[in-house]
This record gives structure tokens, sequence and C-alpha cells, in this order.
């Protein structure tokens, strides 16, 4: 008998304790779960389609004819950042970049060539003991391809100063042309160029000629380089999708969305974290941890989406241990604010912003360009006196719908 009243107490102990255990200490929310109750949400959007817009010029911005302007050349709008405007690069460029373009014949390789054949007549200029016979030999080898260049592009050719490298080769001795002295001035000797043998320095005129040459190109570049990279470099592997149409599917939601829409949720798990530390709520903190965890890792699988080799650069063991070290901090029985903090704050710097400072421009200017930037929300106009309910009228009835509880705060504060 005692020993049935002895097990009968100690399943009553266990059964109390068991249910002051559930209470103090509440279960991990699943992920799918939503965080409505925590911070207001967006009005649901529809999925963007699966195919990218047209990327010719022939494409039509998405937004409309408010996208359109006047100035603005095949049906996209130009992106303007300070002095610079981004509009799409020629067309004709289209054939030098894959997938139509091969290795061998696309246009940097095209613009490297002519970079060393500069920099061989400027090496060949600037040697202690000038050899006119080399100096000849580079200068033509640059001209002929500078020529070459020119006629690649033809919206471009106007950057190209065909005449001052004819007047280089002249003031060189290399190009001799009859037309461009007169007979007196033959007569007397003038006009006649001086071969570079005779003399270990070039001309002052002919240092001016060449530093307006080099002028002219990384003038070229500074203005074109920043959108040929954003139209031709800044594209998935497979070259389907750029930085504004790229299309991801949430582990969460299990929705396809634009990754921008994902980072967004991405950021929201952040701030929620954020907030669940400020007011001490463990249960809120697991749940945004929870998802922010799940997401963060999903984020870093997609580096190999766009970088083809080496995705360790991108996604460093560092960062997988500041991943793991909040998810454990957060499930502690008494998670440290000061410790969650410090792991957001590291992640934050070592990962987020480098990342933001690296793809965020590029990702601006194709949205801008492709008519991907979110409209204008529309509020609901106020109501007027004459629309509110009079005392004849029938009020509503009340929303009787369950509403989201406020957390209980017992049991579960943080440090």
């Amino acid at each position: 008998m005692r020993r049935f009243l002895g097990i009968g107490i100690l399943s009553v102990l266990i059964t109390g304790g068991a249910i002051l255990l559930a209470q103090g200490e509440p279960k991990p929310q699943s992920a799918s779960e939503s965080l409505e109750s925590e911070m207001p949400q967006p009005q649901p959007q529809e999925t963007p389609p699966e195919t990218p817009p047209p990327q010719g010029e022939e494409a039509q911005p998405a937004q409309g004819g408010e996208q359109q302007a006047e100035g603005k050349k095949g049906g996209l709008p130009e992106f303007k950042a300070g002095p610079y405007t981004y509009e799409l690069p020629p067309k004709s460029l289209d054939k030098y970049y894959p997938p139509i373009a091969k290795r061998a014949k696309v246009y940097p390789a095209y613009m490297d060539t002519l970079g060393r054949r500069f920099y061989d007549l400027i090496v060949d200029l600037g040697a202690i003991n000038i050899h006119k016979e080399d100096a000849e030999v580079s200068y033509f080898l640059f001209k002929d391809y500078y020529e070459f260049i020119a006629d690649l592009v033809p919206e471009w050719k106007d950057r190209f100063l065909l005449d001052d490298v004819k007047e280089l080769g002249k003031e060189l001795g290399f190009i001799k042309d009859s037309t461009d002295t007169t007979k007196a001035e033959k007569a007397e000797g003038k006009g006649k160029p001086k071969p570079i043998g005779e003399s270990p320095k070039i001309s002052e005129r002919a240092k001016a000629l060449i530093k307006k040459i080099e002028y002219s190109c990384r003038a070229c570049h500074i203005t074109e380089i920043p959108r040929v990279y954003a139209r031709y470099y800044w594209h998935t592997r497979d070259l389907r999708m750029n930085m504004a149409t790229f299309m991801v599917r949430d582990p969460i939601t299990r929705r396809k969305m634009r990754y921008r829409i994902f980072k967004r949720e991405l950021q929201r798990d952040l701030y929620t974290i954020l907030r669940s530390i400020d007011k001490g709520s463990r249960m809120q903190l697991r749940k945004s941890v929870q998802r922010f965890v799940k997401r963060f890792n999903y984020n870093q699988s997609l580096c190999t989406k766009c970088h083809e080799t080496d995705p360790y650069l991108f996604t460093t063991p560092t960062i997988a241990e500041l991943v793991s070290d909040l998810d454990k901090e957060a499930h502690k029985r008494v998670p440290s604010k000061k410790i969650l903090r410090q792991v957001l704050s590291s992640l934050y710097v070592e990962n987020c912003k480098a990342c933001h400072r690296v793809h965020l421009p590029t990702t601006y200017v194709q949205r801008w360009w492709y008519g991907e930037f979110d409209e204008v929300p529309e509020v609901p106009a106020a109501k007027s006196e004459s629309q509110k309910p009079t005392a004849s009228e029938t009020p509503a009835q009340p929303d009787t719908t369950a509403q989201p509880q406020p957390e209980e705060q017992g049991g579960g504060q943080t440090k």
C-alpha cells in the first residue's frame, strides 16, 4: 500500500513540474508562423513574373507612362547620379559581350590589346636610348589598332582622337605628308620633322599630344565603364537575370520573389531581433532569430548564383560561426543582451555592409533602367463629415474576431 501511495505522490510531483516548466520555458515557434503580431507587415504583393524584362533598346519599363520623359532613349529611363547619366550602353555593343561574343572577341579583350600597344609606344619613347625603328613600329601598331577599335561601336567613334593620333605621327617624324607644308616653308627647311635619332628627347608638342590621347581614354572609361559593367557583368551565371530581376525562393514562405523583396524580409527579421532584445521578450527573440538564421544562411548560398568560383571568399567560416553564436545565445535560458548585440553588430560590419557597398549601386541603376522601382502606395482619402454616421443610423457591429494577444513577459526575460 505504501508503495502505491509513494508512486502516486511521485507521479503528481512529476506532472506538476512538467506543467511549470512548460509555462516558464515556451517552446520555439515554427519558422513558418507569421510575425504579424510583432510588427506591421506590408500588403501582399503579386509574385513578379519569372521571365526578366527585355534588355534591348526596344524594352519598355514596367512603370508605364510615368517612367517616360523627354531625353530618354529606347523607351528606357536614364539613371542620373550627380554629373553622371547612366543610360543603357549602345545596342551595337551587345555583339562584343556574352552570350553573343566568344571569349577571344569580347570588347574588353580588344581594349586590353589597345592599352598594351599604347604603352608599348610610351615605353619606347621614354627609353634612355630612343631607337627610332622600335618607336616607329610601336606607333603604327597602336595607330592601326586605334582606328580598328574606333569602328567597332559607331556611337562611340567621336570619342576617339583619330586626327590627334595622326598629328602625333607627323610630330614624331613617322608620317610625312607634303601637303602639310608650303613651298616656301620647304625651301627654308621649315616643316621638316626632326628624326628621333638626332635627339634623346621628344618634342613638347608630342608629349602634349600623348597626354591628350591618354586623357581621352580615361575620360571615356570614367563615363562608360560603370554603365557597361552594370549592363554586361552584373548578371547571374546563366545570364538570364540581372541584379534587378534576380528571382529567389524564400525559405520561410516558399514563395518565389525578387531578390530585393527577400532582402527586405531578412532586414525585417534583423530589426525584429533588435526590438525583441530591447523588450526582453524571449519568445519573440527566439522566433525572430529562427527566421533570420534560416534566411541568412539561404542568402549566403546565393553567392554562387553569380560568383562562379571560390564561394568561400563570400561566405567565410567567421560568418557561419557568428550565425551559430546568435542562434545558441538566443536559445539559452537567460540570453545575454550584450552578447546578442555584439554578434549582430559583427554580422552587419563583416558581411552585410561590405556586400551592400559593392552591390547596391549597380542594383539601383538596373532597377531604374528596367522600371523595377516600387510604385507609390495609394492612401485612401479621409472620410468627410458628411460620411460620418448620424444618430439615426445603426452603428456598425464591432469586429469580434480574435485579436493577437500581447505576449506574456513573465518567466522569460533577457538580462
